[in-house]
């Protein structure tokens, strides 16, 4: 009995320990990805202006959560232990047709179930900056994949799985769409 326990305890806090390093690996990529940011920005009369501008990061954010992350170009594992992920085969933030951005429900966009319906949910992407407004929200089967068509306008798809505390891979898909504004 006390050999099982000693074993329980040790796959207890393996498990602790792999979750950990995870979050800490999420949130270092967050930060990395911020200064990465930052150095393609500098301050000239008081007013931010791109120095030079990068296709394969940009930047999500939710005004009235006040939060903010990082996306990287691709939807790479390592890219989405790091943040959210523009999925490669979308278009492009802005332009015609369904960006999808993605990321881990239990790191980075957690959030979304905070998100509501008429929020506003903007992409800074090559020195620009687009608004989107949420107009739906849906759970699916993660085999459902209707929201990731392309459309014949602006559209952002941001996804991640559901449920939010579910333990293992997740069966559903938690889908947040909003059009340009």
């Amino acid at each position: 009995m006390r050999m099982l326990a000693v074993i329980l305890m040790t796959l207890g806090m393996a498990a602790a320990s792999v979750g950990l390093t995870l979050a800490w690996m999420g949130r270092q990529g967050q930060v990395d990805a911020k200064t990465q940011w930052e150095e393609q920005r500098t301050i000239a009369d008081g007013q931010p202006h791109v120095l030079r501008t990068s296709v394969s990061l940009s930047r999500l954010s939710f005004p009235s959560l006040n939060r903010e992350f990082f996306v990287a170009e691709g939807a790479s594992e390592r890219n989405l232990l790091l943040g959210p992920v523009h999925v490669g085969r979308s278009a492009a933030p802005g332009e015609m047709g369904n960006c999808i951005i993605a990321a881990h429900r239990d790191t980075h966009f957690r959030i979304l179930n905070q998100v509501r319906k008429g929020d506003e949910i903007a992409i800074e992407w090559a020195g620009k900056l687009y608004r989107y407004r949420a107009v739906s929200l849906a759970i699916v089967p993660a085999e459902d994949e209707r929201f990731y068509r392309q459309e014949h306008q602006p559209l952002l798809t941001l996804v991640t799985c559901y449920p939010f505390y579910y333990v293992g891979p997740a069966p559903k898909r938690y889908i947040v769409q909003a059009r340009l504004i």
